[in-house]
């Protein structure tokens, strides 16, 4: 906390142009700092956005050409497999060895002839229900007869009849193909006649791998390297532009987060023995195949790299011209607020003449010329509080003598004479002490507001005493809830309306009369009535009581109007009193107070 204090101290001792640098520096580096910060961020994710957009765009691609390769492979089969049922049905079923070697080179012809229809496929290999081997190639080489022992012609058997066809693995081998150093994917088929139903023998068709490879190659573009896989079911790899990478299992590429092979297309990052790298998998649902697209991070990362630096560098061009643009500001701001702060010195030694000089039309101008208009509305304020006082003074003193007139003591200290000459002790000392405790608050110094409660005694003191002397035309109940008991009043504001009651209600009518006096709450407003079934008053005389702003020679009360006055002074022009009369029924005096119960006290 001392730290704080001796900052808060070190701080107020700088000039206002060191306090402006001070403040503006971090409103300035920090946005700064967090524009480059979300900047750099943004365009890393819009970055791998993008990559990834484009790598799922590029797998749409190739999955597509992928799909052509294998429905071309599927329909040469189903095209070679017409022909060759048709070549089978036309020759003589018992063949002397012309006929044969007519036949073999008529399949062979046919097998070669299709395949220039489909160029993706490589070769085809038909073996019939003799088990000779017919070849789209003519080098036959002695490892052909492996495909009896390899299990193969069972698979496609297995598979179905006739329109079923049976893919194999990508795999490498030395028969049943035109080179066996190339990986090949084969797909293999029944031929049966299609009059009879039987057998005529089986099918092989096959695709290299450099099919599929020619357009898995590793690309160069705008300097992020991008590599693709082919991925079987197994997690092979049997496809893919980097020949060590082939036929290998995926974890040979030594991802350290094993990577999920989904039925939907989804991206990662993961990372490898030599880097993290951005990973696509695309699904050829087709196939149960994968297609994973390989996106080294060095490239982003230097991408990244040059934007970060190109935002420091705005950042720092920014920095320097705000940094001139303060100290600029703060000249022109600091010489007028010095002039100002000047005035104001002035203002607090209590010179009250002094005023500011308006230079310009902006925020300073403005504050100069409030300022100005500030000092003269004090020198107004002043004028009018010291009327006010003046008015309220002279309020409370004329009440003050209205309350203590000597006839008003001499009336009740005879009344208490003859209560003792009468021997009624117990009325003459209650008499008494009504009007010590009336004149003790009366006459104290102190509040010049009070609650409620004690303005109900002086009330209730006087009201005793004009009680004994009156016996015969004065009765009174006073009733005041609880809750209003602590309300602010000024001292000796209900006292005059009650002695108005007594002398110009009861007093001139004939028969006995009394007064009530009851408090409500109206929302913020307490309203205080003093009633009395007196003789009354006409429209006329009320009107001329409640006319204000008469002629103070003309008044009809002043203790009505004093006590209205005062109630203006220390609440506000809202509230105040209110009369309503009829002549022979009686009249009622509201007294409209705010409801400011534990509001605070005045004091004098």
């Amino acid at each position: 906390m001392r730290r704080w204090r001796t900052m808060f101290q070190w701080f107020g001792r700088l000039q206002i142009m060191h306090k402006i640098i001070l403040i503006f520096l971090p409103l300035i580096f920090i946005p700064l700092f967090i524009s480059g910060y979300l900047s750099s961020y943004n365009f890393s994710q819009s970055t791998i956005q993008n990559m990834e957009q484009s790598a799922l765009d590029e797998s749409k691609l190739i999955v597509s050409q992928l799909d052509s390769i294998i429905s071309n492979a599927e329909n040469s089969a189903n095209f070679i497999a017409t022909d060759i049922n048709r070549i089978i049905v036309s020759s003589p079923e018992q063949r002397d060895s012309i006929q044969e070697l007519r036949f073999r080179r008529q399949i062979q012809s046919k097998l070669s002839t299709d395949l220039i229809l489909f160029p993706d496929v490589d070769s085809a290999i038909f073996i019939d229900r003799n088990n000779h081997i017919h070849t789209s190639y003519s080098r036959i080489n002695e490892h052909e007869q492996k495909v009896f022992d390899s299990g193969m012609i069972e698979q496609v058997i297995q598979a179905g009849s006739y329109g079923i066809n049976r893919w194999f693995r990508m795999e490498q081998r030395n028969f049943m193909v035109s080179d066996s150093t190339i990986p090949v994917l084969t797909l293999g088929k029944v031929v049966i006649d299609v009059d009879s139903g039987n057998k005529l023998g089986t099918l092989f068709i096959n695709v290299k791998e450099t099919t599929f490879s020619s357009f898995l190659g590793a690309d160069k573009n705008q300097d992020i390297s991008k590599a693709y896989l082919l991925v079987d079911s197994n997690e092979n790899i049997i496809s893919s532009s980097n020949p060590e990478y082939l036929l290998e299992p995926f974890d040979y590429l030594e991802v350290k987060r094993p990577l999920t092979f989904l039925n939907e297309p989804y991206s990662e990052i993961v990372n490898r023995a030599h880097g993290r790298e951005f990973i696509t998998v695309y699904p050829y649902d087709r196939m149960g195949w994968s297609l994973v697209n390989m996106n080294p991070m060095t490239a982003l990362k230097s991408m990244i790299s040059h934007n970060v630096w190109m935002t420091v560098a705005i950042g720092l061009v920014c920095l320097l011209l705000a940094l001139l643009g303060i100290t600029l500001l703060s000249k022109i701001i600091v010489n007028p607020l010095l002039q100002l702060a000047k005035s104001m010195r002035r203002v607090k030694d209590g010179d009250l003449s002094v005023t500011a000089a308006i230079r310009t039309q902006d925020e300073m101008g403005l504050l100069a010329s409030v300022f100005n208009l500030m000092i003269d509305r004090i020198k107004q304020l002043i004028v009018t509080v010291e009327n006010e006082q003046r008015r309220k003074r002279e309020y409370e003193l004329a009440l003050m003598h209205a309350q203590i007139k000597p006839h008003f003591l001499y009336n009740t200290l005879d009344t208490i004479y003859v209560l003792t000459d009468m021997d009624r002790m117990d009325e003459a000392r209650d008499t008494t002490k009504a009007l010590a405790d009336f004149y003790r608050i009366v006459l104290s110094k102190g509040y010049e507001i009070i609650t409620l409660e004690e303005e109900m005694k002086i009330v209730n003191d006087y009201l005793s005493i004009m009680q004994v002397r009156y016996p015969h035309i004065l009765q009174y109940d006073i009733a005041i809830p609880d809750e209003l008991k602590g309300v602010n009043i000024p001292k000796l504001s209900l006292q005059p309306l009650a002695e108005n009651a007594i002398y110009h209600g009861l007093k001139t009518k004939d028969s006995s009369g009394f007064i009530r006096i009851r408090a409500r709450s109206d929302r913020e407003q307490v309203i205080i009535e003093v009633e009395d079934n007196g003789v009354g008053m006409s429209p006329q005389l009320v009107s001329r009581i409640t006319d204000f702003k008469e002629d103070p020679a003309k008044r009809k009360s002043i203790g009505i109007f004093s006590v209205h006055e005062r109630l203006k002074l220390y609440f506000g022009d809202i509230y105040g009193i209110h009369i309503e009369s009829k002549e022979g029924r009686g009249t009622t005096v509201k007294l409209i107070l705010p409801n400011n119960y534990n509001k605070g006290e005045h004091y004098v």
